[in-house]
């Protein structure tokens, strides 16, 4: 797959939600700088430290430092993944914005693919081709999706794939409520209702090789149910909860 074929984004703004990922930080920062300009005229790469208790901040601050086109956001505390893509969103400053986790589970090569499907596309979505994590992990995922799909008919294959290509106008038109697990599937939800149509396409997931995962985490899966269930209500009866 030859990247000098394909035309690249006018500019980019590409964000990493990052939550003790001190090791990783690293790895997936360098690769951007190596791998991304490939793909865009105009770049930026924000990490979004959300409250870690580690060295993230500190290590991203250094990246930073060596880099002008890195800039680093801190929360003051932990909020939720969808809290850090919330601060993604609205720091993005370019046409196009890039997501994925900052724990080094995706080569970012693979951007191209995405990129490819952009010139006819303006929200494009990777899913995991393979998952490189334990059957409690993907059952619990199975569950969500079936849950998702029953409530707002998304019908995406893979809702929380932290792989995505969308154009920036479109994700700051949205009001967003969601601070955690669901805000993924809030926003593309919404997309839907305005008639932005998703292509999808495989990308490969490797397996963790620093730090914890959190999103598997009890309270995490239920503040996603609940505010699932709030924006439901919200939408069809009008109820605010």
């Amino acid at each position: 797959m030859a990247v000098n074929s394909i035309k690249k984004l006018s500019s980019l703004s590409v964000f990493f939600p990052c939550y003790n990922e001190e090791k990783n930080v690293p790895i997936v920062v360098n690769q951007a700088l190596q791998i991304l300009p490939k793909f865009a005229q105009k770049l930026e790469i924000i990490i979004v430290d959300d409250g870690s208790t580690d060295h993230t901040r500190k290590v991203a601050d250094q990246l930073s430092a060596q880099d002008e086109r890195v800039r680093v956001i801190s929360h003051d505390h932990n909020l939720g993944y969808g809290a850090s893509l919330r601060t993604g969103f609205n720091e993005s400053r370019y046409d196009w914005i890039f997501y994925t986790d900052g724990d080094a589970q995706f080569d970012l090569a693979e951007l191209e693919k995405l990129v490819k499907k952009s010139t006819k596309n303006q929200v494009i979505l990777g899913y995991r081709a393979n998952r490189a994590e334990g059957w409690h992990r993907q059952f619990n995922t199975h569950l969500f999706k079936l849950y998702i799909d029953l409530l707002f008919r998304l019908h995406v294959k893979d809702i929380d794939c932290a792989f995505k290509l969308i154009k920036t106008d479109l994700i700051k038109s949205l009001d967003l409520f969601s601070a955690g697990a669901f805000t993924s599937a809030e926003y593309l939800y919404k997309l839907k209702k305005q008639g932005i149509k998703f292509v999808q396409v495989p990308v490969t997931h490797y397996p963790r090789q620093h730090g914890q995962p959190t999103g598997a985490r009890l309270d995490v899966i239920i503040k996603a149910v609940r505010d699932a269930m709030k924006l439901y209500l919200k939408i069809k009866f009008n109820w605010n909860l």
